[in-house]
C-alpha cells in the first residue's frame, strides 16, 4: 500500500511538471527512526503434568519473559503548522523543537481542514510490538484545499484496535464571516472500502452448525478422528462387552449404577467404554477425547476459519454524506482546535456492506423495521439462519462520527493545562486517544 501511494504521488506531481514536482515537496519533511523498549516483567507459570492416578503431582515451571518492545517507522509529512504546535524537524531540533520520530499521535492530523490552502499529504507507517502484541499502524492521505472545496483520498490501518479503511472524501466548505471566519462548515460525500465488519460466525458460514460439528471439523480444518476403545469391552468374537457404568456412594459405601446417554452410553443406558481421538494434517494426536478437543480446541480452529471466511470477501464499499464543522482560535494565551465529521445516511454497493449489519443486527434483536424490510431480513425472531441479506445497492441511516479537539490555557506565565484527543467510531469499531495535564514551571524562590 505504501509503494503504491508513494508511486501515486510521483505520478500525480508529474503531470504538472517539473515546478510543480519541486513546489510539491516543498518544506516537507522525511522521517525514519527505531526504538527499543525493556519487555513488560512476566511471573512464572507452572503447569501440572503428571500424578493424575498417583496422587504425586509432576510440576513443570514454564519461564516466561516478553520479547522487547520496539517500534521502527518511516514517513513523510507536508502538513501545515498551527501555532499552537511545536516546530518539529532538524532545523529546529535542539531550539524550542522535536524530531520526528513515528510516535507522534498528533491529534490535528484527522482534522478536516489544515491551516493553510494547498496541497498536503502524510505517509505515515509503522511497525512494533506492544506487551506482546505485534502490530503495524499506517496512515496515508493527500488532501487539497482550495477556496470553496475540499478534496481528500486516504488509507487507515490501526493494527491494535484491528480498524481498516480506505477512503475518498469530496466536500463543499463555507466560512461565514461571523466569529471572525474561524468557523467553517461542510458537507458532502466520503466513500469508503473496508474488510467485512459487523456479521457473526452464524451469518458467514452456517455449515459449521448446521449438521455434524465433527465432520465439519474434519472438512474445515484438515484433521481427522478416530475412535478408540478399552479392549476389554470386546469379547474373543469382536463383540461389544456392554456393561453398566457405577459410581461409589460417598455415605453408604454402596455401587449405584449410572446410566446416560451420549457417545458413553448405548439406548439402553449401558457404557459402551470408547470415545475419539483428534489427529492434526501430520498425524500427531492433540486431544484424546471429544470432549476436549471441543472444549479446547474447536473454539479457535472455528475462529481462525471465520477469519479466513471473512478474508476471502474482500473489501466492502459505501457512500455516506459527510456534515462537518470546524473551529479554529489562537490567542496568546489561549487556544482551541475543534472538528468533528458526522455521516447519518449511506449507501451500500455490496451483499456484505454496512447497511446489511445493520439488518442483521436488528434481526437478531427481532425488531421489524418496515414490511419491506421483514420481507428482506427475516421474520424478526432472532434466529441467525433465518436471516436473509438485502440486495446490494441499499440505503440505510446509522450514525458513523468521529471528532477531535486540542485545547490549552495559560493561566500565568508559568502555569499552564492542556487537553487533546480525537475519537473515532466507524461500523461500531472505535478507536481514540485523549491527553489532559498540567504544566508548572518553578521560577525562583
Amino acid at each position: 500500500m505504501l509503494k503504491k501511494f508513494v508511486m501515486g504521488l510521483l505520478l500525480t506531481s508529474s503531470l504538472f511538471g517539473q515546478d510543480f514536482l519541486l513546489n510539491f515537496v516543498k518544506y516537507s519533511t522525511a522521517y525514519a527512526s527505531f526504538s527499543l523498549n525493556a519487555p513488560r516483567y512476566q511471573d512464572d507459570k507452572f503447569a501440572i503434568v503428571g500424578g493424575l492416578s498417583t496422587g504425586d503431582l509432576v510440576v513443570e515451571r514454564d519461564e516466561r519473559e516478553l520479547k522487547a518492545d520496539f517500534q521502527k517507522s518511516f514517513g513523510i509529512r507536508k502538513i501545515g503548522r498551527f501555532k499552537y504546535e511545536p516546530k518539529r524537524g532538524v532545523k529546529n531540533a535542539g531550539n524550542g523543537g522535536t524530531w520526528y520520530d513515528g510516535s507522534e499521535q498528533n491529534a490535528n492530523e484527522t482534522a478536516t481542514l489544515g491551516p493553510v490552502k494547498g496541497w498536503e499529504y502524510l505517509i505515515k507507517w509503522s511497525e512494533g510490538r506492544q506487551w506482546g502484541n505485534e502490530y503495524v499502524n499506517q496512515e496515508y492521505w493527500l488532501r487539497y484545499i482550495g477556496d470553496w472545496m475540499i478534496a481528500k483520498v486516504g488509507w487507515t490501518a490501526l493494527g491494535l484496535e484491528d480498524i481498516k479503511y480506505g477512503q475518498g472524501d469530496l466536500r463543499f466548505k463555507w466560512t461565514p464571516p461571523i466569529l471572525d471566519d474561524k468557523l467553517t462548515f461542510s458537507v458532502g460525500a466520503k466513500h469508503r472500502q473496508h474488510p467485512v465488519y459487523g456479521f457473526d460466525a452464524m451469518v458467514l458460514d452456517t455449515t459449521w452448525y448446521k449438521g455434524q460439528w465433527w465432520n465439519f471439523a474434519e472438512d474445515a480444518f484438515g484433521i481427522d478422528d478416530n475412535m478408540w476403545f478399552d479392549p476389554t469391552m470386546i469379547d474373543e468374537d469382536g463383540n461389544w462387552i456392554h456393561q453398566e457404568l457405577y459410581e461409589l456412594d460417598p455415605v453408604t459405601g454402596d455401587l449405584v449404577p449410572i446410566e446416560g446417554d451420549g457417545p458413553f452410553w448405548n439406548e439402553g443406558g449401558e457404557y459402551w467404554g470408547h470415545d475419539w481421538l483428534w489427529r492434526d494434517d501430520n498425524g500427531r494426536i492433540f486431544a484424546y477425547t471429544d470432549r476436549e478437543y471441543f472444549l479446547y480446541h474447536f473454539p479457535g480452529m472455528l475462529e481462525n476459519y471465520i477469519g479466513g471466511v471473512k478474508k476471502d470477501l474482500g473489501y466492502q464499499r459505501e457512500t455516506s454524506l459527510v456534515l462537518g464543522v470546524d473551529y479554529y482560535h489562537y490567542a496568546d494565551n489561549w487556544w482551541v482546535h475543534a472538528w468533528g465529521n458526522f455521516l447519518p445516511y449511506h449507501y451500500g454497493h455490496d451483499k456484505y456492506s454496512y447497511h446489511n449489519a445493520m439488518h442483521y443486527h436488528n434481526h437478531l434483536d427481532g425488531k421489524k423495521e418496515c414490511d419491506k424490510c421483514v420481507a428482506l431480513i427475516g421474520d424478526g425472531s432472532g434466529d441467525p439462519s433465518r436471516f436473509k441479506f438485502s440486495e446490494a445497492g441499499m440505503a440505510h441511516t446509522w450514525t458513523d462520527y468521529d471528532f477531535g479537539a486540542i485545547f490549552g490555557v495559560k493561566i500565568q506565565d508559568n502555569l499552564g493545562v492542556f487537553a487533546e484527543g480525537r475519537y473515532l467510531y466507524y461500523w461500531e469499531r472505535p478507536a481514540y486517544d485523549f491527553k489532559f495535564g498540567l504544566n508548572y514551571q518553578f521560577v525562583g524562590f
